[in-house]
Parts: structure tokens; C-alpha cells; sequence
């Protein structure tokens, strides 16, 4: 398993970067492949998703504990809020407008999302909100966050029904990453992000060729 560790924006915000992050990586596609039940989990996610297995995310907990705690500066007990195979299922006329801007999962410093491609399609960016300069979100910025998001978006409309992907007239990418199949990315749930597709993008709900993730995310208790 190979990393570095990026500083993003003017927060310097720590990405993780892992290559070669699993062993057997075709493996956990046939898992997803065989599983039946993927349905809508999310308000943000722009797809489908089924439980991922057990074993995988407390052996992925297991091999980055210490590169976690010491990245992020946490320490206490790490525990796993949710691990999931994810598909990316809607096509981009069908998008609410909260799936066309950048959001955050937690204000919480503390909750560390753990992203698994497993495919080779699109990417995952980070941004800053133009105005207020937020890249991260703190529990303290949480509420002037969104009441100045919901007044922009007031005043000059809501966002095209696309995928964000690139700077918008609200927001500026200050990071991409491509999607690499068995690459992994570590970052705090609270930096703005999005999801990437490829130009002409076509929903596709088989997990073997379709943009196939594994998300886990996970919270430390001080």
C-alpha cells in the first residue's frame, strides 16, 4: 500500500492518497456485482447503494488507524458509522438542486470518510465557497454556511441540472482526483466536495461497469 498525504486549499486540509488500496480488489467487485438490494440511502449521493461487508471495513479500519489518528490529529476509538458499495445511478436532468452544488457529510472535525473507487470513471473534486471563502465546515460556520448558500442561490437561481464539475458561479475546485481503480482517498467529511462523472455520462446500475464505489465512513470517539 502506497500514500502521500495532500494539503488542499488555503486550509491545507489533509487528503489521503492510497494506491494498490486492497489486495484483491476484483474481489469486492464480484461482491457488488452479486448483491441484490441496492437502493437510495442518501439525500446527497446521486445513486444507489448496498452493504458492503463487514469484514472489509474493519480491515480497512485496522490497516489505517494509526495514518488516521495521526494525519488528522484524533485520537480515541475509531468507529464505523456506515460502509456501503455506492453507484452513481441518476442521470443528470434528474439531479435536485442540492446534488448540483458541492456539499459536506458532517460539521464534525471528528468524522473521516473513507472513499474506495472501483472503477475508473470520473473522479472526486473539493471546493470553496466563493463568497464566504469556507472549504471546510465547522460546526461554528455551520449555520452562516447555509443561510448564505440558500440566499445566493435565492438571488440568482438554482444550478444547472448537471453535475458540478469545475468552478461555478458559487463555487471555485481548488482539487481533483481522478477516479483509479482500487485508489482510496481519506478526508474529512466536513470539506465541500462532489462527485465527477466523464463527459456524456450514462447511469449505468451494473457494478461492474458502471462508476462503482465503496464508501465508508467512520467517526472517532475522544
Amino acid at each position: 500500500m502506497q500514500y502521500r498525504v495532500d494539503y488542499v486549499g488555503n486550509a491545507r486540509a489533509p487528503v489521503v492518497v492510497i494506491e494498490g488500496a486492497w489486495p484483491d480488489a476484483h474481489a469486492l467487485v464480484d461482491i457488488a456485482a452479486a448483491r441484490p438490494d441496492y437502493s437510495v440511502r442518501s439525500l446527497y449521493y446521486p445513486g444507489v447503494r448496498s452493504s458492503a461487508p463487514p469484514e472489509y471495513a474493519h480491515a480497512t479500519v485496522a490497516n489505517l488507524r494509526e495514518l488516521i489518528r495521526t494525519t488528522f490529529d484524533l485520537e480515541g476509538e475509531i468507529t464505523i458509522t456506515e460502509s456501503t458499495f455506492s453507484l452513481v445511478a441518476t442521470p443528470a436532468d434528474k439531479l435536485v438542486p442540492f446534488q448540483r452544488v458541492p456539499h459536506f457529510d458532517s460539521a464534525d472535525q471528528s468524522r473521516i470518510a473513507v472513499l474506495h473507487y472501483l472503477s475508473d470513471l470520473g473522479g472526486t473534486s473539493f471546493y470553496r465557497h466563493r463568497s464566504t471563502r469556507t472549504e471546510v465546515v465547522t460546526t461554528s460556520e455551520h449555520d452562516r454556511y447555509i443561510r448564505t448558500v440558500n440566499a445566493e442561490v435565492k438571488d440568482v437561481g438554482m444550478p444547472p441540472a448537471q453535475y458540478v464539475d469545475g468552478d461555478t458561479p458559487l463555487f471555485e475546485r481548488i482539487a481533483r482526483y481522478d477516479a483509479v481503480f482500487n485508489r482510496m482517498l481519506v478526508y474529512r467529511g466536513s470539506m465541500l466536495h462532489s462527485v465527477n462523472v466523464p463527459p456524456g455520462f450514462v447511469p449505468d446500475l451494473n457494478p461492474r461497469t458502471g462508476r462503482l464505489s465503496l464508501n465508508t465512513f467512520l467517526a472517532v470517539k475522544s
